[in-house]
């Protein structure tokens, strides 16, 4: 705020179930310029809101909520922050890549849009729930195909051939992954969402395999300035919100 000559503060709001209903009259109510909102209630103020914009009608959820006129607009900038992210950093895939991505969550629906803009060829997700692909595969029809494969290493190694990106979209580390980017080709590159414990682990693995690699610490910047911006409709100074970030993950 104070780099943008602005006056305000970003709070930590733990708020219950139960808090929900106060909590949305005090945000039309002009307690809050707007707020982001993190699991488990991303879909549920997604049906709160009075409109949904970008993003947020094609997933479904929100992560941004910016507040006009006791209206409240919900955004989504996952997909958006992933992609810049990785733009910036040099990794973006090539069109027509294959990419297989671990997760059948929230993030893992907002990578899949990410990679339909990049034009991928081939999506799959894998998990143990296969209901979750089908909705996924439902929730982003005629944005991408994305497929459904098992948690398991044996069912992943048909795949491996010719990937171009592999993204962890779950909170679970490398231990726990059916897959070790050593077993990638040489061109793949690997992402993670996640931040923390720093250096993530299935980053570090993939580099030294040789790999490119990214964390989510620069998607996660990328979010903040796009959240900034719909509150503000000013553009925060990048290196500030990264040196702010570094200093709050240590």
């Amino acid at each position: 705020m104070g780099a943008c000559g602005v006056e305000g503060s970003y709070e930590i709001r733990d708020v219950t179930e139960a808090d929900l209903p106060e909590f949305v009259r005090s945000l039309r109510e002009g307690a809050y310029r707007g707020c982001n909102v993190t699991m488990p209630y991303k879909a549920v103020l997604a049906g709160r809101c009075d409109r949904l914009e970008g993003d947020a009608r094609v997933l479904g959820v929100v992560n941004t909520i910016t507040v006009e006129e006791r209206s409240l607009i919900g955004a989504n900038t996952d997909a958006l922050g992933f992609q810049q992210a990785m733009e910036l950093e040099g990794l973006a895939p090539q069109p027509g890549f294959a990419a297989l991505v671990l997760g059948a969550g929230g993030a893992a629906t907002a990578v899949c849009l990410a990679l339909a803009r990049w034009e991928a060829s081939l999506v799959s997700l894998v998990t143990r729930r296969p209901e979750a692909v089908r909705s996924i595969a439902e929730r982003l029809a005629g944005v991408v195909e994305v497929t459904g494969v098992a948690w398991e290493p044996d069912a992943l190694v048909p795949l491996l051939d010719g990937l171009g990106l592999v993204v962890n979209a779950t909170p679970a580390g490398l231990s726990q992954l059916p897959l070790h980017p050593r077993a990638l080709p040489a061109s793949c590159t690997v992402a993670d969402v996640r931040y923390r414990p720093a250096p993530v682990d299935v980053v570090s693995a993939a580099r030294a395999a040789g790999l490119k690699a990214s964390d989510g610490r620069e998607m996660l910047v990328q979010q903040g300035l796009l959240s900034f911006r719909r509150w503000t409709g000013l553009e925060a100074p990048a290196p500030v919100a990264r040196r702010a970030l570094a200093e709050a993950l240590g």
